[in-house]
């Protein structure tokens, strides 16, 4: 990954590393299992490399709880709003999804 991106991504991720990873995570499994097509042009096929691609690009972005154990899904339950809204909408980690 180009130095670029991980500032940006660092820049755009409150919450560290892990809640980054975690976002990249989620945001792969959503665009692999088809519930979400990407918010971006498709360079590659690798759904990491679109989701990296999607929040250093400001399509997706994240807002993190007070509460660690409070998590939403928000913005990827409406991949066009997320687009449209890019900076108020949330992309949200669930402990659900890192369970199933």
């Amino acid at each position: 990954m180009p130095q670029d991106n991980l500032t940006e991504l660092k820049r755009r991720v409150p919450g560290g590393k892990y809640t980054l990873a975690r976002a990249i995570a989620e945001r792969a499994r959503q665009l692999q299992s088809g519930e979400s097509i990407p918010l971006v042009e498709v360079k590659t096929p690798n759904p990491l490399s679109v989701a990296i691609d999607e929040i250093v690009s400001g399509k997706i972005s994240f807002r993190v709880s007070a509460d660690p154990g409070e998590v939403t899904r928000d913005s990827l339950q409406n991949p066009t709003l997320a687009a449209e809204n890019a900076l108020d909408e949330v992309l949200g980690l669930s402990n659900e999804a890192s369970a199933s």
